[in-house]
């Protein structure tokens, strides 16, 4: 029989010995009535280090260990959890959670490049997913996600012109060009099949990409895509302006 595994640390004269992340998170629980909480917290990740990887090994515990911290040290502790933190995120939401509660974008950008390309792919299946994830990174931190996923795998998420959208819309208009050139127009038309497919794609993009896009179509293909008057009416208020314009100019209507 097994010996029961379990780590120890201490806080002034007082040892502490820990089994499960449950109990760690009960700890720590404990200890935010203190008027010391900050250092105390603190010191425990400190003296645990490593050993956090084998203690904490489900996101409902890690959870349960930042519930009761201050910021930085919720932060540090995500560090020290390290390459486990892959195995503890199992769905793209939680790591949306942990994003959405970390106000530094470059402290959000390290979370992700910690996870890398292996364990991401794992948690990425759909255009969803990577909605999920894109929703509270910005800036340099959507690029750092494209960086880390390339091309290949992320045109494979995309099969029809609304998931271009369902993506899109997350990321800011610098970022919608950067994905645009990465995933080439060529291959975002080759998702087009319906109005809806089309007028979407019109939407995700930016100006300066639909007017590219528009070419790679005939007025004829594009026409035959929208198909009835009705349809067009119904779609055109969905983009803006200046888009209208463009489509309306191209195709002659």
């Amino acid at each position: 029989m097994l010996a029961p595994i379990f780590h120890t640390f201490s806080l002034g004269e007082k040892q502490y010995i820990i089994h499960n992340e449950e109990e760690l998170a009960l700890i720590i629980e404990l200890l935010n009535s203190s008027p010391h909480t900050f250092t105390l917290h603190r010191h425990i990740i400190m003296s645990l280090d490593e050993k956090l990887m084998d203690i904490i090994i489900t996101y409902k515990g890690l959870l349960l260990c930042m519930k009761h911290m201050e910021y930085k040290n919720r932060f540090l502790l995500l560090i020290k959890i390290g390459d486990a933190l892959s195995r503890v995120i199992e769905k793209s939401e939680h790591l949306g959670s942990l994003l959405a509660s970390i106000p530094e974008e470059a402290d959000k950008i390290r979370i992700v490049k910690s996870i890398r390309y292996k364990w991401l792919i794992q948690i990425i299946h759909t255009p969803d997913d990577l909605g999920n994830i894109l929703e509270w990174i910005f800036g340099k931190g959507e690029k750092a996600i494209f960086d880390i996923l390339w091309k290949d795998f992320l045109l494979s998420l995309f099969d029809y012109g609304t998931d271009i959208y369902k993506v899109f819309h997350f990321l800011s208009d610098t970022n919608k060009d950067i994905l645009a050139d990465l995933l080439t127009l060529p291959e975002i038309r080759s998702r087009i099949y319906m109005a809806e497919d089309f007028f979407y794609v019109l939407k995700a993009l930016s100006n300066e990409k639909v007017s590219e896009l528009l070419p790679l179509m005939t007025p004829e293909e594009i026409r035959k895509i929208i198909g009835k008057n009705m349809t067009l009416h119904y779609f055109l208020p969905k983009i803006t302006k200046e888009k209208e314009q463009m489509l309306l100019q191209y195709i002659k209507i």
